[in-house]
């Protein structure tokens, strides 16, 4: 039992032959895949699904997509992939991702969302900026600081932060 397991989702994943390349390595597509499955597993876990957001017409868009490979993947490979919240406002969550290969024993990729919550005003409407406008108190607990999910002294990475001008999460 992990130290993470009160405050993170967790998959487990063997990796497959469509996963790869040519090399036999996995394709750099598999790393948001795998975050979004992770993502979506924290949601369950933590009392608010996807599904259920979708059905109210609330939307958590993906804004911005970080990720870093630390060491290779092969086929067959099995991995841990875990998620943290940490980050929480009032229009934007961060998720950091971690992909440990359990075969190597080595943390093989490190990742980064913002999401952010949008609005459908009206059926067939553009969505707008919106709110998140689930229950956020029981996640407050759950933010975790960035470098303690990769095990790395304080500031060690942060990923870049594009912020269009006016926009404002406060």
């Amino acid at each position: 039992m992990s130290a993470w397991d009160d405050v993170t989702s967790h998959l487990e994943h063997r990796v497959t032959f469509s996963e790869t390349d040519g090399l036999g390595y996995v394709h750099h597509r598999c790393a948001a895949v795998w975050f979004e499955q992770s993502r979506e597993a924290f949601f369950r876990r933590f009392g608010v699904s996807a599904l259920e957001l979708y059905k109210r017409g609330w939307y958590l868009a993906l804004r911005q997509l970080n990720v870093r490979f630390d060491n290779f993947i092969g086929y067959d490979d099995q991995l841990s992939v875990r998620c943290a919240l940490t980050k929480l406002g009032r229009v934007a969550v961060d998720f950091h991702y971690r992909v440990d290969n359990l075969t190597t024993g080595k943390l093989a990729i490190r990742g980064h969302t913002n999401m952010v919550a949008v609005e459908a005003t009206a059926p067939g409407a553009l969505p707008t900026l919106g709110r998140i406008r689930f229950d956020r108190a029981p996640f407050q607990k759950l933010v975790v600081r960035v470098d303690d999910l990769y095990d790395a002294p304080q500031g060690a990475w942060h990923p870049p932060r594009w912020e269009p001008e006016g926009l404002s999460e406060t």
